[in-house]
């Protein structure tokens, strides 16, 4: 009986072993750069004709947002909500684009994404701009540099 055989036996398991874990890093490596360059819907809500972007957002099935003021005719609050299809397709479908910030509100109108703080949406207010909704495709690998080139433009 050869003393060396437990040794072998354990070498050819060992190596057996980081074969299946290098094949399984192949996989989920794959599998990240499959997610990240699957294009995903975006959303982006702009003064118009101004072009300035309030705030742009990933949009998921379950991704809503509101739209809250003051009625200027009635003095009531008042509450609209907005929802998104899986296809990135604005709920309610019969609204008109882009929405007049100052139609009917006393005070600048909130504009609440999920469950997020509140944006005031003073300047759009004040200047009687337009809140424009767009919906758009992008990778999720490109969205940091989107961002970042949305960053420098405004210095």
């Amino acid at each position: 009986m050869n003393p060396d055989t437990p040794y072998a036996t354990q070498d050819i398991a060992v190596a057996m072993l980081e074969k299946k874990a290098r094949n399984w890093d192949r996989w989920v490596t794959l599998s990240i750069v499959f997610l990240l360059i699957l294009p995903l819907p975006f959303v982006r809500f702009e003064a118009w004709p101004q072009g300035t972007i309030v705030f742009e957002r990933i949009i998921m099935p379950w991704s809503r947002f509101q739209i809250c003021y003051v009625d200027y005719v009635h003095k009531e609050p008042v509450v609209e909500e907005y929802r998104f299809t899986w296809k990135g397709e604005l709920l309610p479908r019969n609204i008109s684009l882009p929405l007049f910030a100052r139609s009917h509100a006393v005070d600048p109108p909130l504009l609440k994404w999920q469950n997020n703080p509140d944006i005031v949406l003073k300047d759009i207010f004040y200047e009687g701009d337009f809140l424009q909704i767009k919906t758009f495709w992008r990778p999720i690998l490109l969205w940091p540099f989107a961002m970042g080139f949305q960053i420098r433009s405004y210095r």
